[in-house]
């Protein structure tokens, strides 16, 4: 059975794939730094998930007063989480790596059983030859799409931002507004400390006694009076 797997090509196609599958995830993840380098380049402005994340996330903790003391880190840990295709970058970063030890692996085992099935020396170099082809393909694409560079540019772009420019506004923006707004506290105790004083001094104010009108009716009896007595008088 093993003599038919080697005749028919089996361990070829395996090696071809993983081969495949190397190159297209350490490309995958060579674009998207690329993408997050440029990204990076003007953050105010930019839509990638990943930096809206990363300021609205320094702005709460500023807001909160939780000052990020460790700026590196805190970019750091975003890196970390960023993903490509579903899967952390870190770990796509792995699969080149993986895929060559595998290309190598199977190539060699290859090799040798067709060697110990006495299958002919041309079985034995055609293995040899596609597995050494196959770790020099990838070798050549991990050279090639290095995202050390992309990286580093987005860590320093992501720093420069955060500690030179978005602290910056932070500052002008909440630590004027929040002397603004102590400002507009006192005034209003103070407001509300003289209200209190004037309602307090018009409680106190004594009413004076309004003057007692007299009644008609004392007018009237009057002029009566007089009148009987000049009747009287006359008669």
């Amino acid at each position: 059975m093993l003599k038919e797997i080697l005749e028919g090509r089996a361990l070829l196609y395996a090696m071809i794939v993983i081969c495949g599958a190397g190159v297209i995830s350490k490309l995958a993840v060579w674009i998207s730094y690329r993408r997050l380098t440029k990204a990076t380049e003007n953050i105010a402005a930019s839509k990638n998930a990943l930096t809206r994340q990363l300021k609205l996330k320094f702005e709460n903790c500023y807001k909160l007063n939780l000052n990020v003391q460790n700026v590196p880190a805190f970019v750091d840990k975003y890196l970390q989480s960023y993903k490509v295709c579903g899967i952390r970058v870190h770990t796509a970063n792995r699969i080149l790596p993986s895929a060559a030890f595998l290309t190598a692996v199977l190539g060699a085992a290859a090799a040798f059983f067709s060697y110990w099935l006495d299958m002919g020396a041309r079985q034995i170099v055609f293995y040899g030859a596609v597995s050494a082809l196959g770790v020099l393909i990838l070798g050549f694409a991990a050279s090639f799409l290095d995202i050390r560079d992309n990286r580093e540019m987005a860590v320093t772009n992501l720093q420069d931002y955060l500690e030179n420019k978005l602290t910056n506004r932070l500052q002008h923006e909440y630590d004027d507004g929040a002397a603004k707004n102590l400002v507009e506290e006192k005034e209003a105790v103070n407001l509300l400390k003289q209200g209190k004083a004037q309602t307090a001094a018009a409680s106190l104010k004594i009413k004076k006694p309004k003057a007692e009108k007299k009644p008609k009716d004392d007018s009237i009896n009057e002029e009566e009076v007089i009148r009987e007595i000049l009747r009287e008088f006359l008669t």
